[in-house]
């Protein structure tokens, strides 16, 4: 696609694509359903910064003039309505500000935001979030623990507090640790707005710009889009049966200087593996060896549904090596964002002030509410009803995928935890399948969100928390058609191809 670009003119390149392309469609070169050339493909044909076309489509497609569509590639959709006549008076005034040329571009994809979207809609059968079902909040029992505190405390909750959190849960979660082996007192704890800004607050205190962050990879996506930006460097370790690779990050750490590693060692994010006890305390003797800290991630320890339970790293930890992230965003209620760290004080202190310059402390009331639901032995209760109905859903999606996936499909069978990976022949990109699941009303996460690096094609998660087992067996037989219709295709399209070669030569 060869657009006409003036280097020396005022108007802005991003700008200029604009409206070639618009007057490429106006005039018949380009018409609906072409597919334009990637970001990357065009930003070196026409000499530019990718940015600057990535800021054009994106203005494209805020006018309709263009869609992306997942794994395919972008689309014209529409011809451009005429710009209206403008008096002379109008012309010379100044042009809108060129927000879209000023601003950075984000590194990862909003591909959450997306799906939250797609989640919302009620003729969906939703299997991509990891989140807890809406159905199952007891909002009767939860909204008289909020009047409570209100009446109790109502005039301090409202007012600001103090940036480690409310004394109460601090306490309350210290106790609840220490049930788990964990021994951390209450000013060990700061209260935080949920697991992804403890992510961001310890980046900050632990990671400057270029240092290196060893992740699990496939790894949860929400850590990526915090520890892998633009002036990130990052060590991706694979996660095998019994989670992140010790023999890879022996040897990584043996030649290379990490700040930090970041793990998910309960039902791991996105795989579903558990790292067993020999596995722990070997993470922990390699991060003293080379004196790294981890991060612990282990929100979702209180869904397990069968098999031994298995301590923490942080209870495991003789040296102050861990920090232990987690919140109730799993168990309880993910709008309330109220999470927590547990680390030495030192830390602690550091991450105070960090917390303190972002949003001075998080929300006294939601913090006061969630005690009071906890307090009351209501947490407990609810936990119990959601591993009993979460059990039910991973099981009938287990069923499901025997009886509907091809055979050359695999899956992890997680005893905890809120999803199922799925690994599908290497033909199959999920990336693809995800449009036409969409479509069909069905969604999933596809696998290369996971990756910080060398993203498998093939992979897809599944959550099974979020439908009930009739609509789980339902979508998992829709996708299974899919997938074999596919793979069919493929093999078809594969034996067309070696009959034309023996043609040849004849």
């Amino acid at each position: 696609m060869l657009l006409e670009l003036k280097r020396d003119s005022h108007v802005p390149l991003y700008t200029q694509i604009v409206t070639e392309v618009r007057r490429r469609i106006s005039d018949g070169a380009l018409k609906i359903g072409d597919r334009l050339p990637a970001n990357r493909e065009l930003a070196k044909t026409l000499g530019v910064n990718r940015n600057t076309v990535t800021n054009a489509y994106a203005e494209l497609a805020a006018d309709g003039v263009i869609t992306s569509r997942v794994g395919s590639g972008t689309y014209i959709t529409r011809v451009p309505a005429p710009a209206p006549a403008s008096p002379a008076k109008e012309q010379s005034l100044p042009s809108p500000m060129p927000w879209e040329s000023l601003l950075a571009v984000q590194g990862r994809d909003n591909w959450l935001q997306e799906m939250a979207g797609f989640e919302t809609r009620r003729e969906v059968i939703p299997l991509a979030l990891a989140l807890p079902s809406a159905d199952l909040f007891p909002l009767d029992d939860f909204r008289r623990c909020v009047d409570r505190a209100l009446r109790r405390q109502g005039r301090i909750l409202l007012q600001l507090g103090t940036t480690s959190g409310y004394a109460p849960l601090q306490e309350y979660i210290a106790a609840q640790l220490a049930l788990s082996g964990v021994k951390a007192s209450p000013g060990e704890v700061l209260v935080t707005n949920g697991c992804q800004q403890s992510l961001d607050l310890i980046r900050q205190i632990l990671v400057a710009p270029g240092e290196e962050v060893a992740l699990e990879n496939p790894t949860y996506p929400g850590a990526l889009s915090v520890f892998c930006g633009a002036s990130s460097k990052y060590i991706s370790v694979p996660v095998g049966e019994n989670g992140m690779d010790l023999n890879v990050l022996e040897d990584v750490l043996s030649q290379r200087r990490a700040k930090l590693i970041y793990v998910v060692p309960s039902f791991h994010n996105p795989t579903g593996v558990t790292m067993d006890v020999a596995s722990r305390r070997r993470l922990i003797e390699i991060a003293g060896q080379y004196r790294v800290p981890i991060v612990e991630d282990d929100i979702y320890r209180e869904l397990r549904y069968n098999g031994p339970e298995v301590p923490p790293l942080k209870a495991l930890d003789e040296h102050g090596m861990v920090i232990y992230i987690s919140s109730f965003s799993k168990v309880g209620f993910p709008g309330l964002r109220v999470g927590w760290i547990a680390a030495p004080q030192v830390v602690i202190d550091h991450l105070n002030r960090a917390k303190q310059r972002s949003d001075l402390h998080a929300s006294l009331l939601a913090q006061a509410a969630i005690f009071e639901f906890a307090r009351r032995g209501l947490l407990a209760k609810h936990i119990k009803r959601v591993k009993k109905a979460y059990a039910q859903r991973r099981d009938a999606m287990l069923e499901a995928l025997e009886k509907h996936f091809p055979n050359d499909a695999s899956w992890s069978r997680p005893a905890g935890g809120m999803s199922v990976w799925v690994r599908l022949p290497e033909s199959i990109n999920t990336s693809q399948l995800l449009v036409q699941a969409i479509e069909s009303g069905v969604t999933f996460v596809s696998g290369e969100h996971f990756y910080s690096s060398s993203p498998q094609q093939n992979m897809m998660r599944l959550s099974f928390t979020m439908a009930g087992p009739q609509a789980i067996e339902q979508a998992v037989k829709q996708l299974g058609s899919m997938i074999k219709a596919r793979l069919l295709k493929s093999r078809q399209q594969r034996s067309v191809k070696r009959v034309e070669g023996l043609r040849a030569l004849v």
